[in-house]
């Protein structure tokens, strides 16, 4: 009793920014508790509303008001900007996998393959002799096993594959360009980056309007979870540095870097930071987003 009497008595003259901001606290706590409790019990919600009121500050109170439940909404759209980004990184990370497993199997096929080719090959040969004849054995193997066709061809490093060939070879390697599955789903996973800085970009814009801090602290915590994860993936960390090797071969001339299938790859694999950065149209667009929202909730 002497604690509902107590804040009934401090929201009297209180600055509107700060009963907002007792408000949004209830109604955050409200959200995350388990019975549904936030701070303020009814009556004291009843004489901050009545204060604002008789202070001719309902229309502030009601300005802000809208402009939390704004960043709320925002917030799911962050949410669900980051879990695309997860999908697309998944999905990239699955045709590494793919290729890493592909290349394993390949390398017993091919030790298999010589094993072969040298067992049939007479041994009283020159060694000069005997190298071309396993090797053609090898060929004719190969094609008799189609090894290196149907799905593994869609998880080889390079398109075309270089099958045999070493990827450093700069007779063949500029033909080739990195896996197209590999480009698409990284360009997918910049695209998710870009969406979510927006989408947060906004977040603080609309707090810029408001004055005050509208998200609780949990929510915040979330965000900077989610914010240092697409942090590190920007580092290429891990096992993306399978990834950076593209860009190694594009600067030594190994593989080709025009008519790719996402133009913008290379670019991407040699700064990254700068492939997510959003630009100024990418901020005008999403003030003005925020702004339209912000007028509809007016009227």
């Amino acid at each position: 009793m002497t604690n509902q009497l107590n804040i009934k008595y401090l929201v009297k003259g209180m600055r509107v920014q700060d009963k907002a901001k007792l408000l949004f606290a209830h109604w955050d706590k409200k959200a995350e508790a388990s019975d549904h409790k936030g701070i303020l019990s009814p009556e004291e919600e009843k004489a901050l509303i009545d204060d604002a009121q008789d202070l001719r500050q309902i229309t502030e109170l009601n300005r802000l008001n809208k402009l939390y439940n704004l960043a709320n909404f925002i917030v799911l759209d962050i949410q669900t900007s980051y879990k695309n980004f997860r999908f697309a990184e998944m999905k990239m990370l699955s045709v590494l996998i793919g290729i890493i497993l592909v290349g394993e199997e390949r390398d017993i096929l091919e030790r298999i393959i010589y094993d072969l080719a040298v067992q049939n090959t007479d041994k009283k040969l020159e060694e000069i002799e005997f190298q071309k004849e396993v090797d053609q054995k090898a060929i004719k193997l190969r094609k008799k096993y189609k090894v290196g066709e149907g799905m593994a061809v869609d998880f080889d490093y390079l398109e075309p594959s270089l099958r045999n060939e070493s990827y450093y070879s700069t007779g063949i390697g500029p033909q080739s360009e990195p896996n197209k599955f590999i480009q698409k789903t990284f360009m997918l996973v910049i695209s998710e980056i870009k969406d979510f800085k927006i989408k947060t970009y906004q977040y603080e814009y609309v707090v810029s309007k408001a004055g005050i801090e509208l998200l609780s602290g949990m929510q915040k915590e979330t965000i900077e979870g989610f914010k240092t994860e697409i942090n590190n993936f920007v580092c290429l960390d891990g096992y993306l540095g399978m990834i950076k090797a593209y860009g190694v071969f594009a600067e030594k001339g190994y593989i080709k870097t025009t008519d790719l299938s996402e133009p913008g790859f290379l670019d991407a694999i040699k700064d990254i930071e700068k492939a997510t950065n959003l630009n100024n149209k990418n901020f005008e667009d999403a003030r003005k987003e925020i702004d339209n929202a912000e007028f509809k909730y007016q009227e």
